[in-house]
């Protein structure tokens, strides 16, 4: 895999630095936004709309930043939702010889943390497994089926879900999906690599405790200058423009 270029990297601390001042949390009930991931290696933050021109720099249409991610630029949300998606892939009918150098990887390097402690319960049945395995490889091996899958792993890519108006009469709205980047997973080998999701929002409208469906009617109420409350309903009075 090709080495990002340092031109699609950002310093992270000092964007962070920047959210410090201007990122507001955003709680179910209060705020139109629902499903809110608690994921470690998943960093997002919201940002009211007003200071988005902060980060124009870092909005590059087609050719975005690989450790930072504008999810709606241009389009604050009036209302948020989060939900994952499980993502495996199974590659099936893997030949004999191809199952054979995975087992033997795994057996190697097992039998060679033997030496260097004491292997656990669950550490050997799996090494007395693999030897099994291995062997009957080698006495019989068109008797085995073979498949890769990294179904139980349960990967979940994470996608956000945003309502904005699309109008500049602001009367008309739309409804985007985008996924969301996550951490890189630490391995002894490779080091973690971080990555910043920035969701902007409507303020003035993801506070209202209504649902984005109503939004629309919340606000045409609102250029009445008078309600008259009567029975479960309201008369709303205002002058002729």
């Amino acid at each position: 895999m090709a080495k990002a270029k340092l031109t699609d990297l950002l310093p992270l601390p000092a964007i962070r630095m920047v959210l410090n001042s201007c990122a507001v949390p955003l709680e179910p009930l209060i705020h139109q936004v629902s499903s809110l991931p608690k994921e470690s290696d998943l960093e997002y933050y919201f940002v009211p709309a007003e200071h988005m021109k902060l980060f124009a720099p870092y909005h590059r249409p087609g050719k975005p930043f690989r450790n930072l991610k504008l999810l709606n630029y241009d389009q604050p949300a009036i209302a948020v939702s989060f939900y994952n998606k499980h993502k495996y892939k199974v590659e099936r009918d893997v030949t004999p010889v191809v199952a054979r150098n995975i087992l033997q990887e795994q057996r190697d390097e097992l039998y060679s943390r033997s030496y260097l402690e004491q292997l656990s319960t669950e550490q050997q049945q799996r090494l007395r497994q693999l030897d099994s395995l291995l062997k009957d490889l080698h006495h019989n091996p068109n008797e085995l089926r073979f498949c890769i899958s990294n179904y139980h792993q349960y990967y979940r890519y994470w996608y956000c879900s945003y309502r904005f108006f699309d109008d500049e009469d602001r009367t008309k709205t739309s409804t985007h999906n985008e996924h969301l980047l996550k951490h890189t997973q630490r391995t002894s080998a490779v080091m973690a690599s971080e990555r910043l999701n920035i969701v902007f929002v409507d303020m003035s409208q993801i506070s209202r405790p209504v649902p984005y469906d109503n939004k629309l009617v919340d606000r045409e109420l609102e250029t009445y200058d008078i309600a008259i409350p009567f029975g479960l309903s309201a008369l709303y009075a205002k002058k002729n423009s």
